[in-house]
């Protein structure tokens, strides 16, 4: 039997081989749904039929904004199964930007030739208030029910186009479409099952939207290649309920859940509850974090709180990936202790190098994330594109078997970004002690008076002071033509009355320069303030420019 060559052909496959076996679990509300690999078929397959008969052929492209996790699984699954090509969106971070987000829709369907849009019922009666011609409206919550007494039976195997085109983070309007192919994305996952082997008892939850890649790739796709169960929930669950995500680890014995740094912060505060609730974590033997900045801090205190419930430590499994590889890039080893550098951050900002020092004000603390998976590579240059040598910062290339095909329809913008077959990440970083470190995004540095400011240290380190919103920091350059350098702003949200800024402002000025921080302003703003990606990710370029446009507004210290 010729081994299937899609994922929606991996699903039929393993429908055939032991339909009875338990693939997905989905939260809905209290209770748990469990569904079989023969029932997540059927519904793929039903799916397909609904979409086909509304229009729908193979290689059509299909954009989804389906938040509620089992009808947004199912569809996804169908759109594979009928080899139409998914393009999955996230709603906004904050709800107030919907309607906005809405009318943008249209011109994204424009740009990736989406021939369907599928919205949740939710959202679909928001949507179609929209005018102008655009792709036809599908709501998701139907389409299984729709197209389980058609006969349609589709063949994914035989899918002509790519098998998705992933949104890079931010992607609304104006988005950029990551191209993958079945191949690529078949042979990825092979590759991360490799430096990752699954064991037998594997379980996996997975609270991530499936719009980011550390979701799709990471939270469904990953325990669906290697045929272990997945307990999904919605990100709506764990924004709302943080708790959730701990309880399910514990009730399921989970063993892997990816979750970026941001989360783990959260959860901080529900230690003792969880401890109280005798939630038992001692089954987790992946927790992996990525996405963003990964503080060695925030690894310890984690540990520390929930070794009560049996976390471990070496549990930890920091990553580094970005869209454009499929996923990931880096991978550390399974169950060993996190590989911390500790380096003098004063040499790193102005020379570049990462110079091993003891522990004080001057040190500052790197994660390492691993090295390159199969089928992998992973370079080092500097401004010339010339090689670095060992703990020296330069710019991350990555050469991938499962490198994106491109951006959708933007040869330049592929051009630019791959050159002889190299990816130019835009990551900064240095390798030492057989781990990779990242250091800061190449456009994101603050480049201070011949200094290389790391936005995430500065956020990191203002985040701690008391009155400050956990997560809710930015740290940005603003070009002053006047000084000709660019000013290091830290915005930080805060409930605080006005009265009780100014000294606020204080605290987190005095909490930087302790550490050998100068920094030029503070800027104090409300809760919600600070923009984000539909994944939460700040905007610090469009902080920037409403800095610079004088659009941003807050008690500036």
């Amino acid at each position: 039997m010729t081994a299937p060559r899609t994922l929606a052909g991996l699903l039929r496959a393993r429908a055939q081989a032991h339909g009875e076996r338990l693939a997905i679990r989905y939260k809905e509300g209290d209770a748990w749904l469990s569904r079989s690999w023969s029932e997540t078929w059927e519904e793929a397959r039903a799916v397909a039929a609904a979409l086909h008969a509304r229009g729908v052929r193979p290689g059509d492209g299909v954009m989804m904004l389906v938040p509620d996790v089992r009808p947004s699984v199912s569809t996804l699954f169908g759109v594979w199964a009928l080899g139409a090509v998914p393009s999955i969106l996230g709603v906004p971070y904050r709800l107030a930007d919907l309607d906005s987000y809405l009318e943008q829709l249209r011109s994204t369907a424009k740009k990736l030739d989406a021939k369907a849009l599928v919205l949740s019922e939710m959202l679909a009666g928001m949507a179609s208030g929209s005018s102008g011609e655009g792709p036809t409206l599908i709501i998701a919550d139907t389409l299984v029910e729709e197209g389980r007494a058609s006969s349609f039976q589709p063949e994914p195997d035989a899918a002509p186009g790519p098998c998705v085109v992933q949104l890079t983070s931010g992607s609304t309007s104006h988005p950029r479409g990551v191209v993958l192919s079945h191949e690529k994305v078949m042979l990825h996952m092979e590759s991360m099952s490799r430096a990752l082997p699954s064991p037998a008892h594997a379980v996996a939850v997975s609270w991530l939207p499936l719009h980011h890649d550390m979701g799709l790739l990471g939270g469904l796709l990953f325990p669906f290649f290697n045929d272990f169960p997945a307990h999904m929930l919605s990100p709506l669950d764990f924004r709302q309920r943080p708790f959730s995500w701990l309880e399910a680890m514990s009730q399921f014995r989970a063993t892997i859940c990816a979750a970026p740094p941001s989360a783990y912060a959260i959860c901080m505060a529900l230690a003792n509850r969880a401890r109280e609730a005798g939630l038992d974590l001692s089954a987790w033997e992946v927790a992996m974090i990525g996405a963003e900045p990964i503080s060695p801090e925030l690894l310890r205190r984690f540990s520390d709180r929930f070794a009560p419930c049996g976390f471990r430590a070496e549990a930890f499994f920091p990553v580094y990936g970005l869209a454009e590889t499929t996923v990931a890039v880096t991978f550390p080893e399974k169950l060993a202790p996190t590989v911390v550098d500790r380096v003098d951050r004063a040499l790193l900002e102005r020379e570049g190098r990462a110079v091993p020092c003891e522990e004080g004000p001057g040190a500052l603390e790197l994660t390492g994330v691993g090295r390159p998976i199969p089928h992998t590579e992973v370079r080092l240059v500097d401004e010339q594109d010339q090689p670095v040598p060992e703990r020296t910062q330069g710019e991350v290339l990555v050469r991938s078997a499962t490198l994106m095909d491109g951006y959708y329809r933007e040869p330049e913008l592929t051009a630019s970004a791959v050159r002889e077959g190299w990816l130019r990440t835009g990551d900064l970083g240095y390798q030492a002690q057989g781990s990779l470190f990242i250091t800061g995004r190449k456009k994101e540095l603050i480049i201070k008076g011949g200094h290389n400011l790391i936005p995430s240290i500065l956020e990191e380190l203002a985040s701690a002071v008391e009155g400050v919103r956990a997560g809710c920091v930015a740290a940005v350059g603003v070009r002053s033509e006047q000084r000709q350098t660019e000013l290091a702003y830290v915005l930080a949200e805060t409930k605080l009355e006005p009265e009780a800024q100014g000294s606020l402002g204080f605290r987190i000025r005095e909490h930087l320069r302790a550490h050998g921080i100068a920094i030029d302003h503070v800027l104090l703003v409300p809760p919600g303030t600070l923009p984000k990606t539909t994944s939460g990710k700040l905007k610090r370029k469009a902080i920037s420019e409403a800095i610079a446009a004088g659009q941003l507004t807050g008690t500036l210290v």
